[in-house]
């Protein structure tokens, strides 16, 4: 053990698929070879050293966690559970900002679940998502946060209004300015009709949007390098309309409800 840390035992790959397989109940030595995908000789000296550290212990052939092992595990899971949303949706995550996700949140991004990445051909990148639409028309509410909006805006809004949606909007300053100087009729209906609600962020937004709506959450997320491909993401699961839900409401507690629009 001498020059081998506890922590660079269990950092092993090998080392924490083992302890998570016995998470799950007590296993032969051929069980273990098979689970793991290894030869004899790299298992037994997996096995060797957590038995030195004591997190697991073999009586008859059967390996099991020990009390400490146990705490081990439930410590690992998280972090497989995280690798494991970090490599799902063909790894959109792996490349994001994600800097403005409040820490609180960010430790439950695994919890929104599957997703699906939107990679729309190179002739349609200027549509909107008619799929997001259409459940966002089905939806009694529909929260938006955006630095950018789709050209078609007004058309999308009005057309949720229509249908009895509530829309509750937060937009980023510069975008706010450019939707007076260009869009200045369209915000004002906006602003007068009852079923909206806009509000302004006084900080510059690390994304260009996210909106979640009864049944769906939508996420257009900048890269590393602060730009955006066109990829988006579309989560479906009531967790992640609970966790785009409290996002949505991370960003309200800071903005400021617009009453009144001057040029």
């Amino acid at each position: 053990m001498k020059g081998i840390s506890l922590q660079t035992v269990i950092a092993s790959e090998k080392s924490s698929l083992l302890l998570l397989n016995l998470d799950e109940g007590p296993q032969n030595f051929d069980k273990l070879l098979v689970s793991l995908r290894t030869n004899k000789k790299q298992l037994l000296s997996i096995i060797g050293l957590l038995e030195q550290y004591y997190l697991i212990t073999e009586e008859n052939g059967i390996y099991r966690l020990t009390r400490i092992g146990e705490l081990i595990a439930e410590k690992l899971k998280p972090l497989l559970r995280m690798e494991e949303f970090m490599n799902s949706a063909d790894g959109y995550w792996r490349n994001r900002k994600l800097d403005f996700i409040p820490p609180p949140l960010l430790k439950r991004l695994h919890e929104i679940g599957p997703c699906t990445v939107v990679q729309p051909h190179f002739t349609e990148i200027y549509d909107y998502n008619k799929e997001a639409h259409e459940i966002s028309k089905c939806s009694k509410s529909f929260n938006m946060v955006a630095a950018g909006l789709h050209p078609s805006f007004p058309d999308l809004f009005s057309d949720l209004i229509d249908g009895g949606v509530n829309l509750s909007l937060i937009f980023d300053g510069y975008l706010f300015d450019k939707l007076k100087r260009d869009n200045y009729d369209e915000l004002q209906k906006f602003l007068n009709n009852r079923q909206v609600a806009l509000h302004l962020y006084p900080q510059k937004m690390q994304f260009l949007s996210f909106k979640v709506n009864d049944s769906c959450l939508v996420l257009k997320l900048l890269n590393d390098n602060g730009e955006y491909d066109h990829r988006q993401l579309m989560c479906h699961s009531p967790n992640a309309v609970e966790w785009g839900k409290d996002l949505f409401d991370y960003y309200i507690k800071d903005s400021t409800v617009i009453t009144s629009i001057l040029i």
